[in-house]
C-alpha cells in the first residue's frame, strides 16, 4: 500500500482522529510505517492502547482499505487525504485535521470564502425565519453556506442557501451512507448537487454522540466565521463557536427574546465578545469584506398603501409571532377592527399567519 492508501486504512480507526494520527506521524515519520510497525512498537505512543495498535496491525492485509475504496467507487464518493492536493485548504490550518475526509459532491477553491451557520435543533419561528435570510443573503454575497445537516437551524440554512441559488456544504458526524437525521436523505441529494457532503468517518459509521464535537470542528473549520442563531445554554451550537474562537475564526450572534430559553446561548456569547449581527452586511463589515455590486440585503418590507388603522396594527408586529388579543391590548382598538386589519395585511402580503399568531413577512 501506497502513502495515500495507508492514510486512508488508518483514518477506518474508530480510536484514530487527527490528534492520534498527527502523534502516529511524529514518532513513526509516515503512514507507511505505521501499519509496518509491531505491536510493542505501536504502544509506545501516547494514547494507543492494545485495541487501537492490534485493530492497526490487522489492517496490514488490506482488505480493510480494498472495501472501503470499492464502496466509495461505487458510491460516487471522493476520498481525499491531507496529503493530497483537492484537501480543502482551510482545514489543513486548524489543529490536528482529519486525516481523511468523504466528499459526494464537490469542494470547490471558491468555498473558501464561506460561513457557517448553525443553531438550535427546535428553532422558534423567529430563529427558523432569521435562519433563511441569512442563508440566502449569504451565497447572495457570494459566500459558500457551511452548517451540520442536523434538524433545526442546520436544515433551514441548508435549504436558505439552495434557495438563494447558491453553494452549501454539509458536515456529518456519521458515514456518508449513514444519512441523519433520516429524513434529510433528500435534502443531502440536493446539497451534493450543489456543494458537497462530507465526513471524517469510514463507511457505516453511526451517528454516536461522541462524533458531534468533532464534526463541529470541522464546521468551523472551513469557515472564515460562525454565525449562531439560536442557542440554549448547553446547545451544540456553542461547541462549534468555542472551536471557531480556538481556530482564529470570527464569532458571530444573532439576538433574540431576552426571555426566551433559546437566546441564553447567543446572548451569552454576545456579552463574551461575539459580534452581534442583524444581517449579512454585518458579517461582511467584521471581515472587512466590501462586495462590488453586492444585491441590497436589508429585509425591507414591499411599499403598499396603509390605512391608519393597519398601519397601528403592523407595528406591533416583528419576527415572532403575536395574538390577536395582544394586538387588541397593543392598540386599543376592538377585537373587530384589528381583526378586519389582519385580513386586510395579509392580503396586502406583509403579513402571515403562524401558530401562535401573526408575524411580519
Amino acid at each position: 500500500m501506497g502513502e495515500r492508501e495507508c492514510i486512508i486504512a488508518l483514518n477506518t480507526v474508530s480510536t484514530i482522529g487527527g490528534l492520534r494520527f498527527s502523534d502516529l506521524m511524529k514518532r513513526f515519520g509516515s503512514a507507511q510505517a505505521v501499519m509496518c510497525a509491531k505491536e510493542r512498537e505501536l504502544l509506545q505512543v501516547k494514547g494507543i492502547g492494545k485495541k487501537t495498535a492490534r485493530r492497526i496491525i490487522t489492517l496490514q492485509d488490506g482488505e480493510t482499505l480494498r472495501r472501503e475504496v470499492r464502496q466509495a467507487e461505487e458510491s460516487g464518493i471522493n476520498i481525499v487525504t491531507v496529503n493530497d492536493a483537492s484537501y480543502p485548504t482551510a482545514l489543513l490550518n486548524i489543529p490536528y485535521p482529519p486525516p481523511a475526509l468523504y466528499i459526494s459532491g464537490e469542494v470547490l477553491p471558491s468555498d473558501a470564502f464561506s460561513i457557517a451557520i448553525v443553531g438550535s435543533r427546535k428553532p422558534s419561528y423567529y430563529g427558523t425565519r432569521v435562519t433563511r435570510f441569512l442563508s440566502k443573503n449569504a451565497v447572495e454575497a457570494g459566500f459558500t453556506v457551511v452548517s451540520g445537516m442536523a434538524r433545526g437551524v442546520d436544515s433551514v440554512a441548508h435549504k436558505g442557501a439552495l434557495a438563494g441559488g447558491g453553494q452549501t456544504i454539509a458536515v456529518l458526524g456519521s458515514g456518508l451512507d449513514v444519512t441523519y437525521p433520516p429524513e434529510n436523505m433528500m435534502l443531502a441529494k440536493r446539497i451534493a448537487k450543489n456543494g458537497a457532503v462530507i465526513s471524517e468517518f469510514p463507511f457505516g459509521t453511526c451517528p454516536f454522540p461522541q462524533n458531534f464535537p468533532r464534526r463541529n470542528r470541522i464546521i468551523s473549520g472551513l469557515a472564515l466565521g460562525v454565525v449562531v442563531v439560536e442557542a440554549g445554554k448547553t446547545s451544540g451550537a456553542l461547541i462549534t463557536a468555542d472551536f471557531a474562537l480556538e481556530q482564529g475564526r470570527e464569532v458571530f450572534a444573532v439576538p433574540g427574546e431576552i426571555r426566551s430559553p433559546l437566546s441564553q446561548g447567543t446572548h451569552n456569547l454576545i456579552k463574551q465578545g461575539a459580534t452581534l449581527i442583524e444581517g449579512i452586511d454585518d458579517i461582511l463589515e467584521e471581515l472587512g469584506v466590501t462586495i462590488a455590486g453586492k444585491p441590497d440585503m436589508k429585509d425591507n418590507s414591499r411599499q403598499v398603501v396603509l390605512s391608519s388603522r393597519e398601519k397601528r396594527v403592523f407595528a406591533t408586529l416583528g419576527f415572532s409571532p403575536v395574538s390577536t388579543d395582544d394586538i387588541v391590548s397593543a392598540t386599543g382598538f376592538p377585537a373587530s377592527l384589528v381583526t378586519c386589519a389582519l385580513v386586510t395585511l395579509e392580503l396586502k402580503g406583509i403579513i402571515t399567519r403562524v401558530r401562535g399568531g401573526y408575524v411580519k413577512c
